[in-house]
């Protein structure tokens, strides 16, 4: 029992490492270090909650429900994923690294028990959400991006006017007025570029725009 609990923590924690090695790769806030420890951490609570009470269940007038332990890892990843989830000029990101470490907690907890198989594919579905459903969509429906533009106040208009030029509709506009320089303001712009529209001609046209002093498209 000993090596086959051994197993299954290395297991979790490698199903967990490649979960993270795709996360980091896209420069994600939870990485591949973080999704290993929580591979590692879940497997270990879920093989105390199945097995570390057994000498305590055995004695008489006892009784307690020992999965209580793994009940509590899902609720604590709750915790955790919220500490990926950051709000950047009012534009919620993070959600779905914080969604992969909820089934990383899973698919420890799923491989603490013994249920290799589902933990394996439970893994490789992941793995195929994050990446390939990632291509698909950004294929489809287009790629969001972040727009921050330091530009004087009377070049708002203009720049609203070349984005509708390149029919671009942002979804998210915001202006904030630089207390230390009143002549100028940071408009900050949420937009999806659909496949045939690139990062490299929207920089051209925001550039085109009089007033613009500064561009970052994250």
């Amino acid at each position: 029992m000993l090596t086959d609990f051994l197993l299954r923590i290395a297991l979790a924690g490698a199903l967990g490492g490649l979960i993270g090695i795709e996360r980091q790769l896209r420069a994600k806030e939870a990485g591949l270090r973080t999704h290993i420890l929580v591979g590692i951490g879940s497997a270990m609570f879920m093989i105390v909650s199945k097995y570390g009470f057994a000498d305590i269940l055995m004695q008489t007038h006892v009784s307690f429900d020992p999965s209580r332990v793994a009940a509590q890892v899902v609720s604590g990843m709750g915790f955790l994923g919220a500490g990926t989830i950051i709000i950047q000029k009012q534009i919620v990101k993070g959600l779905t690294t914080a969604a992969g470490l909820w089934v990383t907690a899973a698919i420890g907890l799923v491989i603490g028990s013994g249920l290799y198989e589902i933990g394996i594919y439970g893994a490789f579905m992941t793995l195929i959400v994050l990446e390939v459903f990632r291509q698909i969509s950004n294929h489809w429906v287009g790629h969001h991006h972040l727009i921050e533009i330091r530009l004087l106040p009377e070049s708002v208009p203009a720049v609203l006017v070349a984005l509708q030029k390149m029919r671009i509709r942002p979804g998210h506009i915001k202006i904030n007025q630089r207390d230390e320089d009143e002549s100028k303001c940071e408009l900050i712009l949420d937009v999806i570029l659909r496949p045939k529209q690139s990062v490299d001609k929207l920089y051209e046209a925001l550039m085109s725009v009089k007033g613009i002093k500064r561009i970052d498209i994250n």
